[in-house]
């Protein structure tokens, strides 16, 4: 079973745990790291290195909310030591759905599946002809 660990600036993380807990209710296997304002690098990998903590040998798909920010970047160091695990960021609360009931997938998979739900369900309204 994959893991999944939930970054980004801000209350991010807190934010999708309670979008997510409101439309799927408690999500197994989830793990939500915010790295706020106030916070150094140090703190930051300091929880993550808890939340990895809990995992155990399970495969780990990270997700942030943006590409190139410190949540990634300090997550994508991690992933180099551990070539089965993944890094995803930018998508939206449809791949976070999908993703929650597909665990059983491999984190690369997970990544690869959260991309293109996020891909398909951007939608611009009303459509222009």
């Amino acid at each position: 079973m994959t893991k999944v660990i939930v970054t980004g600036h801000g209350g991010y993380a807190t934010a999708i745990r309670r979008n997510l807990g409101m439309l799927i209710g408690e999500l197994d296997g989830f793990y939500f790291v915010d790295f706020n304002e106030e916070d150094s690098l140090e703190i930051l990998q300091n929880q993550l290195d808890q939340a990895l903590a809990q995992v155990g040998d399970d495969q780990v798909l990270f997700a942030c909310d943006l590409a190139g920010g410190s949540p990634f970047r300090t997550v994508a160091v991690i992933c180099s030591a551990h070539p089965d695990w993944a890094v995803v960021a930018g998508i939206n609360t449809s791949a976070y759905s999908e993703i929650s009931f597909n665990l059983e997938l491999s984190a690369y998979e997970l990544a690869e599946l959260a991309r293109d739900v996020t891909q398909q369900t951007i939608l611009i309204y009303p459509p222009r002809t």
